[in-house]
Order: C-alpha cells, then structure tokens, then sequence
C-alpha cells in the first residue's frame, strides 16, 4: 500500500482517477476491477478502457465557474454604513497615505514566484479528499448539488486551493461508484473469514407508494469476538408481485452473490405468510423476530383502552395542529418552572411509540389540564380522572414490554440468549397486575390479553430441548465457569464480611435472574 502511495504521488495523468495501482505494471479498474497492463508506462491501455467499457465517466474534471452575486462582497467584508462627509474624508486619507504604504511594503516583503505558480496536487492527496468527500455526503445525506454550491466552493479552495472540486455529474457517475465497489469488496473480504450467518429480512413501502425489500446479516467478526457486527446486503426496490416464489428467488440470489449459501444458519423476519413460506422454500431455519412479536402482543392490549387512547392522540393532534395552543402550553411550563416539553403522538409502525405518548403526557399533566380548561375548547374531549388513572397504569404495565423491546433491539451484542429471560420477566409482572384488585377494571382487562396472547406466542419457548444429556451438561459446564470467575474476582477485591447479600439487579428483567444464578452457584 505504502509503495503504491509512492507511486501515485509521481502520476499525472488524469485516467488514475480512475485506476488503482495493483503491483507491477498492472492497474485495477475502480468501477468493474478489470485489470489492465501499462507496461513501459504508457496509459493509452487504460484510456481505451475507460472510453469503451464506462462511456458515461467523465475522464477529465472540469473547473466551472460559479458566478458570485453582485452584493456577496457586503456578504464577505461588511462594513459598518457611513455619512457622505465620513466617506469622503476617508477616501482622502486613504489617498495621502497609499503611496507610503505601498513602499513599506515592497521594502519589506518580496512576493515569491510560488505565489504565481499552482503546482497540481498529488494524486494520493487528491484520491483521498474524493474518498472523504463521497463520505460526507452518503453519510450525512448531502444533495450532489454541494459540490456546486459557491461557499462549499470557496471552503474547499481556502483549505486546498490546488484540489479541483469535482462536478456533480462526477459525483453521481465517478466517484460514488467507486466508494460503492471499494466498500462492497471490503465486505467480501470480510465475511469470507466468516463460519456462520444471521439474516434479517423485511419489506416496506415508500411514501412515493415504491416497495422495497432489505436484506442484512449479522455474525461475529473473527477479529473482534465479543461484538456483533452487520451488514447491509441488500436494499433495493422490488417492483414484482411479492409471492413466496419472487421473495424466495430474491433471497436466494442475494445470499448467492455474498456468497453465503452454505452459511446461513437463520432468518429472522416478521410472520407475514409469504415471507414465511419464502423461507421455507429456500430450506433455512427462520425465527419470528420477538420485538415485532411484542409490538403485536401490546397492539392487542391497547384495544382494551381504546377510548382512553383515542382521546390522547386526539389531545396530541390538537396540540400539533394549533398554535397558539402550543404556545399557551409552552407559556404556562415556563411560568410554573416545568421544562418545556412537547407532546409525542404513537405511531403503529413504530415500537414502544404508544408508550412515548403515555410518559410524555403524564409529565405533563398538570400543564396539560391548565391549558384546555384556558382554552375551553367544547370540540375536545378531555380526560377524566378516571382516564388520568388508567393511563398512569397502563404506562406502568407497559414498562416492562418498553424495556424488553429496546435490550432485544440491541446493535452490537447478541440477544436471541435473552430472549427466555425476558418472556420469563413480562409474565411475572403481568401476573403482578393481574393480582392487584385495585386495578382499574380496563387495565385488568389489558393485562388479560397481554398474558393470553404471551401464552399462544411464547408459552412453548422453552419445549426445544433436543438432547437432556447435552443440556445438563452445559448447565454443568456455564455453572462451573461462574463459579471459577467469581472466586477469580473475589481473591482481587478486598476481604468482605462473609455475611455481606449480594447485590441485585433493580430491572423488572434482570432482577429475577441475578437471583437466579447467585441461587445455582450456591
């Protein structure tokens, strides 16, 4: 790499924009990796290359003028207005002491001919601000249009006045098509290294009404064993009837051009009926993916409150939508000392939003009450105290899903183990407000259905044991290793009381597990 560095450094040429030096007298092809000879040194070979196989790159950038606007100079250099008898004594001044200024100056500093001379910039110098330029505007979603724009421009010529600024249409045809091949190759290289796969699949529909479907796997990197990592294979517009048989030629040919057909240990999706079935006829092991599986359960527990829900979003929309009532709101939060807070409105397509919706109104309750009965709007129905109480406890009862969905919606560390341990947990506090006879009676009814519908999703998550002589061993081998660990860690703290209790966990998740294993080291 270093050596091609080197290299690059004495290139002039405007074609090794387009090329990566390989070694030798061979150059990769940034857009299709062909490789090409310029024995001798000519580059006339990978001229014809260009012009024939990628017609549609520009080989040569182009510096355009970008007109500046008559008034850009008060822009650049304001300066403060003055009267007519200021501007004329000014002017005078300015004359009786120009000539002297400009002695000093020439006695004092000679210009240098480097000053009239723009030497080009190195090739690796000018490759590496493209590469971070592509960057920025993939990842921060910049329009190709920045590179056109007259103080981006200007930006860039202050801090490399020698960098050519590419177009637009080099952007969009040249450069971006480079990252992507250089970036797909870089993921190759690394799953190549990789002995087994997750794939998680779903589909989605645009606002423009274009369907898309998306492809991502997920494995541990050999070269960093204790994080997940993932990556994006696939997502693209999908214009055919979606059908098991289309999903399923779709799959396939995505994990064949990753080559990842003889690693996919599963796939995770939603449990729509052609993605399932897709699956299946691709002969891979699918999981139903457990977020979804609790953002449907909850969505089932909500119908029992329904009218409480309607009238909050109709409160959230209000607010949205006027104004001046949001700005009583915001009013009356400053006069009481509260921060300003807005309402959040739950969407059914995204997790945990109904619960958003209950935490911030009730933050903000009492500015809410003060509000309406200001703005005594006859149009809206407010909430009861009744309601108030049912909302209170329907955010209580809803904490524990809130919380399983975000620890399982984890990015970088594997979650399908957690998975019994929370089931376990969303049971046990389910059955706690099952058991409060306090309970307003449409809250009771919620947690009924939440727990009916756990029982028909999750009540045979534990019935897949395959092998018991297997099993027991592992609980043997995992209770052993803790053991070993924590005689490790206590011979490295300070002596403690032998009558000192371990400290637990005070998650409704992990509180109940803490226990748990403190119980089978014991």
């Amino acid at each position: 790499m270093a050596s091609s560095t080197n290299q690059l450094y004495k290139k002039r040429s405007n074609v090794w924009n387009h090329f990566t030096l390989t070694n030798g007298n061979m150059a990769k092809c940034n857009y299709c990796n062909e490789k090409k000879s310029f024995s001798g040194g000519s580059t006339g070979n990978l001229l014809r290359h260009i012009k024939t196989k990628h017609v549609t790159v520009p080989l040569q950038r182009s510096t355009p003028q970008v007109a500046e606007e008559s008034n850009s100079e008060y822009l650049d250099n304001p300066q403060p207005s003055t009267s007519a008898s200021q501007s004329t004594s000014a002017i005078v001044h300015s004359s009786t002491t120009f000539s002297s200024s400009i002695i000093q100056n020439k006695n004092s500093y000679q210009s240098s001919i480097a000053n009239f001379i723009h030497r080009p910039l190195p090739l690796c110098k000018s490759v590496s601000i493209d590469h971070q330029l592509i960057k920025m505007i993939v990842k921060e979603y910049h329009p190709f249009s920045i590179v056109e724009d007259k103080e981006f421009r200007k930006l860039l010529n202050m801090l490399s006045p020698n960098y050519i600024i590419p177009s637009r249409k080099t952007v969009s045809n040249s450069l971006l098509p480079q990252m992507y091949e250089m970036v797909v190759q870089r993921v190759k290289d690394k799953l190549k290294n990789v002995s087994a796969v997750c794939l998680t699949t779903d589909g989605w529909t645009s606002r423009n009404n274009e369907s898309f479907l998306a492809v991502t796997a997920h494995f541990i990197d050999p070269d960093n064993v204790t994080e997940l990592s993932s990556v994006l294979l696939a997502c693209t517009s999908f214009e055919d009837s979606h059908t098991a048989d289309n999903l399923a030629l779709f799959l396939k040919n995505t994990v064949d051009e990753w080559g990842l057909s003889q690693r996919i240990t599963v796939v995770v999706s939603d449990n729509a009926a052609n993605i399932k079935s897709a699956i299946e006829k691709c002969n891979w092991r699918r999981l139903s993916c457990f977020a979804h599986d609790i953002n449907l359960i909850v969505h089932c527990g909500l119908g029992k409150i329904e009218p409480v829900v309607t009238k909050i979003k109709d409160i959230v929309s209000y607010f949205k939508r006027s104004s001046r009532a949001l700005a009583k709101l915001q009013e009356y939060q400053k006069q009481t000392g509260n921060p300003i807070l807005k309402l959040k409105q739950d969407c059914p397509t995204r997790w945990n939003s109904t619960f958003d919706m209950f935490d911030r109104i009730l933050r903000i309750k009492e500015p809410i009450i003060a509000t309406l009965a200001i703005l005594n709007n006859t149009e809206l129905n407010s909430l009861t105290p009744n309601e108030w109480q049912v909302v209170d406890k329907s955010k209580e009862l809803l904490k524990i899903f809130y919380d399983a969905t975000v620890e399982i919606s984890a990015e970088k560390n594997i979650s399908i183990s957690k998975k019994i341990i929370m089931v376990r947990a969303m049971f046990k506090v389910t059955q706690t407000f099952i058991n409060d006879t306090n309970l307003p009676r449409e809250v009771l009814n919620m947690a009924n259905t939440l727990k009916e519908k756990m029982m028909i999703r999750f009540d045979r998550i534990e019935d897949n044991l395959l092998n018991e002589d297997k099993y027991n061993r592992t609980i043997s081998q995992l209770r052993n290793k803790l053991q070993s660990s924590i005689r490790t860690e206590q011979l490295d703290l300070p002596q403690q009381s032998s009558s000192s209790t371990p400290q637990y966990s005070n998650s409704a998740i992990w509180g109940d597990f803490d226990k748990s294993v403190v119980n089978a080291i014991d």
